[in-house]
């Protein structure tokens, strides 16, 4: 075995130092979408730093395999040993640290027309999508809560303040007062165009009140 040609790297300083700088340059694109369109309360600037930092190291683990068996075979058992046991709490993030290793391997395998095509399309639709309802309040699910002393308070409502809630599900119902007063827990979604202040207003007319709506964990911005 020539042991000479093990580490043998068939590419030019230009062609490494391009790759390099086209995976961060599309890595800081892809990691800027991601923070512009995260919704949740799981962000953290770490994950923004891994999915800037992830293309160019897989870029360069690219660039050092080649074609080469031998260092594909090692860089497999090395890698191994690696055990990542960080929870990715949203699916979503799953995929923005798969296109953030499509990146570098495409960089990597001097892949750069379909790297640059994937990343600008792909971030167009992601855009895209992220602004998708975005400009109706009723494009969420909500948790209410309120009080009331009637045993049915829904049909007591005004028909305006009805008409804010285009689909409700009652999940629970609680005697806080010996069968004179209940609290009840809805899930709801609002109409398009309601807002949930207005909804905490309209359904507080005295027969519901100490009105609360919750949006849910994975509806919060930061």
């Amino acid at each position: 075995m020539d042991m000479t040609n093990i580490l043998k790297i068939d590419l030019s300083p230009a062609q490494v130092i391009l790759s390099f700088l086209i995976a961060f340059a599309l890595a800081f694109l892809w990691a800027t979408v991601y923070r512009k369109t995260h919704s949740g309360v799981a962000y953290t600037r770490s994950f923004f730093m891994t999915l800037l930092l992830i293309p160019s190291i897989v870029a360069m683990v690219m660039m050092a395999i080649g074609s080469n068996v031998a260092l594909s075979l090692g860089l497999v058992g090395s890698l191994s040993v690696i055990r990542f046991r960080t929870v990715i709490k949203d699916t979503k993030d799953m995929t923005f640290l798969f296109l953030s290793i499509g990146i570098g391997l495409c960089c990597g395998a001097n892949a750069w027309m379909v790297a640059i095509s994937g990343t600008v399309i792909i971030s167009l639709i992601t855009i895209l999508m992220s602004k998708v309802g975005h400009d109706q309040a009723g494009s969420a699910d909500y948790i209410l809560i309120f009080k009331s002393q009637e045993k049915e308070p829904w049909e007591k409502l005004k028909a305006e303040a009805q008409a804010l809630v285009s689909w409700k599900q009652l999940r629970g119902a609680t005697d806080i007062n010996r069968g004179e007063d209940f609290e009840y827990t809805y899930s709801v979604r609002l109409a398009p165009k309601a807002t949930p202040e207005r909804i905490v207003g309209e359904l507080s007319n005295g027969v519901v009140r100490e009105v609360t709506l919750i949006s849910p964990e994975n509806h919060l911005e930061l």
